[in-house]
């Protein structure tokens, strides 16, 4: 069994940090050992952003960031976008939870590529430290709500 430790506010911001620093340098392995893949009765809960299938092991994962895998026939790699910069923007801050072996965060991030072009989007993360490294456990992304434009 392993063993779940206590972390700080800190290493989740320095986990965040590391996330976003992979996604610029296209690194998927690094990326993915950021994740807690679990079991299979307490799987990773993955939903990315710019696909509708929500993963639960790493060959989901990897196949979303990097493509080619056939049973996810739609992902592109999301690493290939050429992003140049991540910016996470927390609503609250990294919120630790009741039994102070985990933290929870909400906000929105922006990829950001070379010419200054920027997606954004909404994310929720989980998080838990095992064997000293705070890993992710839940990852739910998906493009920020833009109201219409009205008529008049």
């Amino acid at each position: 069994m392993r063993n779940v430790e206590k972390m700080t506010k800190a290493e989740v911001v320095d986990a965040q940090r590391a996330w976003a620093e992979a996604v610029v340098a296209q690194d998927v392995e690094t990326l993915l050992a950021l994740y807690d893949f679990g079991s299979p009765d307490a799987p990773l809960l993955f939903k990315p952003t710019l696909a509708d299938v929500i993963r639960l092991d790493e060959a989901g994962a990897r196949s979303y960031f990097i493509g080619g895998d056939a049973d996810y026939p739609h992902d592109n790699g999301f690493l290939k976008n050429g992003w140049k910069h991540v910016a996470f923007r927390s609503a609250a801050g990294p919120i630790l939870e009741a039994n102070g072996l985990g933290y929870k965060d909400m906000g929105q991030y922006d990829f950001i590529k070379a010419n200054g072009d920027i997606t954004r989007a909404d994310y929720t993360f989980a998080y838990h430290k095992v064997d000293g490294k705070v890993l992710i456990t839940l990852h739910h992304s998906s493009l920020t709500w833009v109201p219409p434009v009205g008529n008049g």
